[in-house]
């Protein structure tokens, strides 16, 4: 029996994002062909995609329909551990008797997230895994399958033992690899003994550094260019630590710089504090790129997260490094972590201020800076001893088994560095305190060598992030977790005092202002006479994010509808639609705006403006008649307010007896059956539902969602109020692409059918009509 074996890469979404090539597999089926004679395939979903959609129930059918003995997953990262389950559940219903096993970074950490009752998995490896699944193999071939076990680890000793890597399994992808990626990892070494805090290395149990040996290392090379063609591709030595030994890494390094191989540039990690002079000349004749694992510019926050090494000078060496590769032209990066546990503010500034004099010195520099914030790494250190970091510093894991959660993104990141720092306060710190850094790197940067734009795109990168989209997607984030986790009133509360969001939302704002401009005008003239307008100034100011549901807080700053409640009924409208409405209604700076029961708000006075606009989204079904009555009298009490800041006299003057307009319009309305007590208990059903129609609070029909919204008209006081029971616009759009309105007799008719009372009906015949801008449904 010759076994069939597949090995499938997820594509990862985790640290290995972006590289091609998955050595970690194709060294394991190499291994595994020649220890068991078994016919290996490799399936890489990633650039599965580059042929169209991907069939999974195909894949592991094979070619020839009859399916797979083994399949192995690579569970690479944490964040790959849904997208595995869901594939191997899918593997599981195709071949019903393959052994499916997993390996992996995450594997290793955590194993009986896999082997379970009822898991689609049977094996679970930690550590390395070709001898393992060497093993399961053999099991198979011996007529008794494992099932249902956790493989230790059983790493490889001497790396020279292995097969020379054969990449001709991945044949099937070669012809778009350079489509669908521009660089290719290798490795030419294992492990690594450090003890980092942050870090999952450990997590496969075997951390002593084992490299091939140099002329080993170089054939890895010589074979991935054979196969894959370099030239014009970056390699990235992918090992966790590159060269450990100072003999073993200036006779690679030498020896490969004689190659001549046609690589853009090789990338790897190195530490710091190995690297001195001659590491420099040599790391610059082999067109090796450098990068540092920095962490911290805090001196005592490194001995905190356990950045081992001489760190009495370890800052003062990045900072040698950095000047001596500038006068060698030698490009590199320094990767930062922002917020872990046990960070203060204190910490976080310290840093910024080594950073900045790091990448900012005069000379310019040949390095990028790259800022992370701390993820919480199953298998690290800090995982294994959360309660220790929890009582020593405050710390809080919001989320600690995150991978479960279908929101890894932002839940893997979601962690209280300490009782002195929350996460929204780290956040807010990063981006004030590195941003004038990150800004300036790419004005400062030097390197005169090749690849400049390679470098040039990863500052970019990270000035991407500065964008308040990016940073409000996880804001937003932020928020509806707290109330998907039941803490909504308290996220509420921190949201009304969150100045960073409420920045960055305007930032956001201000950013679509040109978009709403595009969509509320259709001429020139009229998009540029807006975006100088109070108008233009009050859409950016007012706070949305303050009158949605927390779910999206992140969506508030762009120009779309958002439901008020699960109803989807009522809704604060897109931007442009209150732009299109306040224009054909003629609202101009002075004037209030009152929007009862249309799906609308927009509560904030317009910049320098005595004006405001008030609105009251509707909530989609009827209101109580104690409700009706509360709106009257609020209103009854902005108008005394207001007419008070005015003229100083009584301002219940204006409200007194038939002269004020609040009580008039009451009366008005209770004398047509349309006020607040017509829906009294009693009444029949149908009467109930055309008294909150005319109100304007009733549900709209279903046709009439996203498609109708009241009319309005303009008193001789400047109020703009809801005409009730009046629809929508109707007609076709015109050659502006305007929906012309009813005229005024269709509009007197429709009240009369509607037993409109008279005065309300004059007043129709005399106004016209004036269409709302229409809402947007998501």
């Amino acid at each position: 029996m010759t076994p069939r074996v597949l090995l499938v890469w997820p594509g990862t979404d985790g640290a290995a994002a972006g590289n091609f090539g998955c050595p970690q597999l194709v060294t394991m089926g190499t291994y595994v062909r020649e220890k068991t004679g078994a016919k290996v395939e490799i399936v890489d979903l990633h650039a599965e995609r580059a042929f169209g959609p991907v069939d999974l129930p195909r894949l592991f059918a094979g070619p020839d329909g009859k399916g797979y003995d083994v399949i192995g997953f690579s569970c690479y990262a944490s964040y790959d551990f849904l997208k595995i389950e869901a594939v191997a559940a899918v593997a599981r219903a195709t071949c019903p008797d393959a052994v499916l096993c997993a390996g992996g970074y995450h594997t290793s950490a955590r194993p009986t997230d896999f082997v379970y009752d009822g898991s689609p998995f049977d094996v679970a490896v930690i550590g390395e895994g070709e001898k393992p699944l060497a093993k399961i193999v053999e099991s198979v071939k011996g007529g008794a399958p494992m099932r249902g076990q956790i493989l230790g680890s059983d790493p490889v000793e001497d790396l020279d033992e292995l097969p020379p890597t054969d990449w001709s399994l991945l044949d099937r992808y070669k012809p778009i690899a350079k489509k669908i990626a521009s660089q290719v990892q290798v490795y030419l070494s294992r492990g690594c003994p450090f003890d980092c805090a942050f870090c999952m290395e450990r997590a496969k149990r075997e951390v002593s550094w084992r490299p091939y040996s140099v002329e080993r290392a170089l054939d890895e090379v010589r074979r991935a260019h054979a196969f894959f063609d370099l030239a014009g591709m970056t390699v990235y030595f992918a090992d966790a630590l590159f060269g450990m030994r100072k003999k073993w890494r200036r006779e690679f390094l030498q020896k490969l710089a004689a190659e001549a191989v046609p690589a853009r540039k090789f990338w790897l990690l190195v530490r710091i504090d190995m690297i001195d002079d001659e590491d420099l000349d040599l790391f610059g004749a082999a067109n090796c790129s450098l990068g540092f694992g920095l962490e911290s510019g805090d001196p005592k926050h490194l001995a905190t997260i356990r950045k081992a090494g001489r760190l009495e000078d370890y800052l003062d060496r990045m900072k040698y490094v950095a000047a001596r590769a500038r006068e060698k032209d030698v490009p590199w990066g320094a990767n930062v972590i922002m917020g872990h546990p046990g960070e203060t503010e204190q910490t976080l500034r310290t840093s910024a201020a080594y950073l900045k004099e790091l990448f900012l010195d005069p000379r310019g520099t040949t390095g990028f800076l790259s800022v992370d914030p701390f993820r919480l790494y199953p298998g690290s250190p800090i995982d294994d001893e959360r309660e220790a970091w929890e009582e020593r510093f405050g710390t809080r894991f919001h989320r600690p088994e995150w991978w479960r959660d279908g929101d890894q993104e932002f839940l893997s990141e979601w962690i209280d560095p300490s009782a002195d720092l929350d996460y929204r306060r780290r956040n807010a710190l990063t981006h004030e305190l590195l941003s004038p850094v990150l800004r300036g790197i790419g004005g400062n940067f030097v390197l005169k060598g090749g690849a400049g734009d390679y470098f040039k795109r990863a500052i970019d990168e990270q000035v991407e992030n500065l964008k308040p989209s990016y940073r409000l997607h996880f804001a937003g984030r932020y928020y509806a977790w707290n109330r998907y986790l039941g803490r909504g009133r308290r996220a509420k509360d921190e949201l009304t005092k969150d100045s960073d969001l409420h920045a960055t939302c305007r930032d956001q704002r201000a950013i679509v202002l040109g978009r709403v401009a595009e969509r509320a005008f259709h001429d020139a003239e009229s998009r540029a006479a807006f975006a100088g307008s109070q108008l233009a100034a009050a859409i950016v100011e007012v706070p949305r994010e303050r009158f949605v549901r927390l779910d999206d807080v992140g969506d508030s700053a762009y120009d779309v509808a958002l439901a008020l409640d699960s109803s989807g009924l009522a809704t604060v409208s897109a931007m442009h639609a209150y732009v299109r409405t306040f224009t054909l209604a003629g609202i101009g700076e002075g004037q209030r705006v009152l929007d009862l029961g249309g799906g609308q708000r927009l509560r904030r006075r317009a910049p320098a403006s005595p004006g405001r606009g008030t609105g009251q989204g509707g909530d989609g079904r009827g209101r109580s008649r104690a409700r009706g009555d509360r709106r009257l009298v609020a209103l009854e009490r902005r108008d005394r307010a207001d007419r008070r800041r005015a003229g100083g006299g009584d301002a219940r003057a204006s409200s007194r007896g038939r002269g004020g307009p609040v009580r008039r319009r009451r009366r008005r309305l209770r004398a047509s059956g349309a006020g607040p007590r017509v829906a009294r208990r009693g009444a029949p059903r149908r009467g109930r539902r055309r008294a909150r129609r005319r109100r304007g609070l009733a549900a709209p029909r279903s046709g009439d969602v996203g498609r109708r919204a009241p009319r309005v008209h303009a008193s001789r006081a400047g109020d703009l109020r809801p005409v009730p029971g009046v629809g929508g616009p109707r007609g076709r759009p015109d050659a502006a692409g305007e929906r012309p309105g009813a005229g005024p007799q269709e509009e007197a008719e429709g009240a009369r059918r509607r037993r409109v009372s008279g005065p309300e009906r004059r007043r129709l015949s005399a106004v016209g009509s004036a269409p709302l801008g229409q809402g947007e449904t998501r």
